[in-house]
């Protein structure tokens, strides 16, 4: 599968694929994907054009995945029918526009190659494209308004590697931004503890140390609320924050939870936007190597002596 990395060669090659589909009998009209206003030149009679007007992209992991998460890229094209002339006499952009909608509903799956030895499978759906919409794309671009319709190419790709780099503390020292997470892992807590107080020095901050139950609570309100209680104390302000003791949720966890784990129904990816939020870098104390939520969102890690070799396990 293709990694998030390669999501503009995806993005390309989905535009081309379409206009590939778009261009071949029963419509066999030229295709292209310019920008809205811009000069057809080069195109004469009836045509089509592609804009990619919006993408999202939505992260999940399956219930039994294991490693990097996966995102959904949905890719929204404004496809538009141009006429053989300015006046459409013969309603050829009717027809152009009716053929190619259903050249979209018999197409609902396209294999799209990105390079040489790589496949995506793309769905096609109609996506609703309200009148507020359509105008206001067109008004941008200064451009008559065009017999269009939406369409919606959405695959699955890898999220992109992870970014952790195992480092020193003074890797740690250079994040210097808001809300970066840090790892130590090891078990030699004096070791952890000296290197979270050598951070905060080099930032010239305060080291804030809390166990994780004064950051997180068994539901998402209770944990926002800590945090945030956490964030307004004066004496935190601006201060580097080190979760101390933090395997219980971020480390790594079996499959099926325990029903008296107290974080059993913690959403760790949300806590770590939360964490996000903090006023400098955060430091996550784990013994053993983190899960696969927190090894995501991790830009520096530092194993201090006793750390465990990372799972090879898929």
């Amino acid at each position: 599968m293709s990694s998030l990395t390669n999501y503009g060669q995806a993005i390309a090659s989905t535009t081309v694929a379409l206009q590939r589909l778009l261009s071949s009998p029963p419509i066999g009209l030229p295709v292209t994907s310019y920008a809205l206003g811009s000069p057809r030149t080069g195109v004469t009679g009836p045509s089509i054009n592609l804009f990619l007007y919006y993408d999202s992209l939505i992260s999940y992991r399956e219930e039994t995945q294991r490693g990097p998460s996966r995102v959904i890229a949905e890719l929204h094209y404004l496809v538009s029918a141009y006429p053989g002339d300015e006046v459409d006499t013969d309603a050829g952009s009717h027809r152009v526009f009716g053929t190619a909608r259903a050249v979209i509903e018999r197409h609902p799956v396209l294999n799209v190659p990105i390079g040489s030895a790589d496949n995506l499978q793309v769905w096609l759906s109609p996506s609703p494209l309200t009148n507020e919409v359509l105008t206001s794309l067109w008004l941008a671009s200064q451009a008559p308004l065009r017999l269009s319709f939406a369409v919606m190419a959405s695959f699955t790709l890898d999220a992109a590697e992870r970014t952790a780099v195992v480092g020193t503390v003074r890797d740690v020292v250079k994040l210097a931004g808001a809300g970066a997470i840090a790892v130590f892992t090891g078990t030699d807590a004096a070791g952890k503890a000296t290197a979270a107080a050598s951070v905060a020095s080099e930032l010239g901050k305060a080291l804030v140390t809390l166990p994780l139950g004064d950051i997180v609570g068994a539901t998402q309100s209770e944990t926002e609320a800590k945090l945030a209680r956490v964030f307004e104390q004066a004496e935190h302000r601006g201060a580097v924050l080190m979760v101390a003791a933090a395997d219980p949720l971020f480390g790594v966890r079996p499959e099926e939870l325990d029903l008296d784990d107290p974080y059993a129904g913690v959403e760790i990816g949300s806590v770590l936007d939360l964490l996000g939020q903090a006023p400098s870098v955060v430091i996550i104390e784990l013994t053993h190597p983190a899960g696969d939520e927190l090894a995501d969102r991790t830009r520096v890690e530092v194993r201090f002596p006793g750390t465990p070799p990372p799972s090879t396990e898929d």
